[in-house]
Formats: structure tokens, C-alpha cells, sequence
């Protein structure tokens, strides 16, 4: 039986040159995707959670670290990881959640490792003031009283013209990305571009740090933002930085 005539531009199915195979995304391997999104945007959620919870813990605000929370979020994250999609934009977002909570956790461990050889710089700082005001108390030399010279001074000398009015303080320069956070920022893109198939060789994290600090505060600026942050995007097939201003 003689086959169909092929219509004119249509593509050849089948082996040899010229081959075209279709590709296109199931509805099943859509929803899969959809679903893997969502779990990378909640968990993104929930590591800024924890770093916010570990903040507040190195600065006393909160008295028991939140280790349980970070033990959950490294096996979710580690869970999300080893799922498997073809989908190339949630496989990059998802090596940049891991890759920045890789970051995070390196920064925890030593910050809590300082903290309880009591070497963090916080609790030095306390111990010294403690110290300070011990040796006070045991009748050590005791500073005047600030009002009583105040007061005292004022009945000796005659009266003056007012003094001027306070003069009024800078405003405050935008907050600029911490170090744990251009260091996450760093990974991110190192991973962003080995996964588009860049070159990383001479892409380092000194080089990187000092172009976010220098372009912070000219961004913050420009848009009247009070906090400028750097996020890794892939456009065209290549990693990118992209200034995102806070207001």
C-alpha cells in the first residue's frame, strides 16, 4: 500500500538527517512543575523566616536557637533537590534555594559555635560592660553626676545667650546587602551560570561584593528606596544580576 504524499514543509518523523522529534510538556508533567514551584516559593518563605529567627537569637532577642526549624527546612530543601524536572528555570531555582541556605547554615554554625565558647562579639562586648560596671560598684572612681555639674556650673557662671538648637542628624544611608547575603547572592550566580553553561573561572566573590556595595547606594537614589537588593535571573540562555530597590 502506498503511503500519503508528505505535505510540503512539514517535518520528517522518523531516523536520519533532518530529523525533528516534537517536544512538548504533558499536562501531567505541567502540573508536576507547577507543584514543584510552589514548594521552592514556600520554601524560600520559610529560610528567610528562620534566618530572621536566627537573628534575633545572636542578638538576644530570642533565647532558644531555632534548630528544629533549621533541620526541617535542610531536609525539605534536600527533598526539593533530588526531584527530578526538565523544566530548566525550577531546576535553577531550586539549586540557588539550596545553594543559599549552604550559605546561611556555614554562617549559623560558626556564629553558634562563637556563641557558646563565648567569642561572639555581642557577648564579649556584654561581658566587658559587665565588667566595667563591677569594678564601679566595688568603689572603684565613680563618674559625676552629670546633672549636678550641670547645675553647679550654671549658678557659678552668668547667664548666656540660649544655646542653638541641636543641629539635625544625617539622614541615614540606605542599608546595604550583608555578608551572609552577597555571599548567598554569590552562589547563586556562580550556580546560575554553570547551569547556562558559563564560565565561572574568573568570576569571584571580592569582585562581586564590591559591585553591589558600589552600585547599593547610586541605585537607592536614584529610586528614592530606602534598601536595594540583588537577585540571579537567567535571560537569553545567561545569568544575570538584577537590582530590585526597596521603598
Amino acid at each position: 500500500m502506498a503511503l500519503p504524499p508528505k505535505k510540503p514543509g512539514a517535518p520528517r518523523i522518523g531516523g536520519g538527517p533532518g530529523t525533528v522529534l516534537p517536544e512538548f510538556e504533558s499536562g501531567k508533567e505541567r502540573l508536576a512543575n507547577e507543584q514543584l514551584s510552589d514548594a521552592a516559593g514556600a520554601l524560600e518563605e520559610e529560610l528567610e523566616e528562620v534566618k530572621v529567627k536566627y537573628e534575633m537569637y545572636f542578638i538576644g532577642a530570642e533565647r532558644m536557637e531555632p534548630a528544629r526549624r533549621k533541620d526541617d527546612l535542610k531536609r525539605n530543601i534536600a527533598r526539593l533537590k533530588n526531584a527530578f524536572t526538565r523544566n530548566a528555570g525550577i531546576r535553577f531555582r531550586i539549586q540557588a534555594l539550596h545553594a543559599r541556605y549552604l550559605s546561611y547554615e556555614r554562617l549559623w554554625l560558626r556564629s553558634t559555635r562563637e556563641k557558646e565558647q563565648g567569642t561572639y562579639r555581642r557577648d564579649v562586648l556584654k561581658a566587658r560592660k559587665k565588667a566595667v560596671e563591677g569594678r564601679g560598684e566595688k568603689g572603684g572612681a565613680r563618674m559625676p553626676d552629670a546633672t549636678a555639674s550641670a547645675t553647679s556650673d550654671r549658678s557659678a557662671t552668668p547667664a548666656g545667650p540660649p544655646p542653638l538648637p541641636p543641629a539635625r542628624p544625617p539622614e541615614p544611608a540606605p542599608a546595604s546587602m550583608s555578608e551572609p547575603e552577597i555571599r548567598a547572592l554569590y552562589d547563586a550566580y556562580v550556580t546560575a551560570k554553570r547551569s547556562c553553561n558559563e564560565d565561572v573561572s574568573k568570576l569571584s566573590y571580592e569582585a562581586l561584593a564590591r559591585t553591589v556595595n558600589k552600585q547599593s547606594p547610586e541605585i537607592a537614589a536614584k529610586f528614592k528606596a530606602k534598601r536595594v537588593e540583588f537577585k540571579v535571573s537567567v535571560r537569553d540562555g545567561k545569568a544575570v544580576l538584577t537590582a530590585v530597590p526597596r521603598v
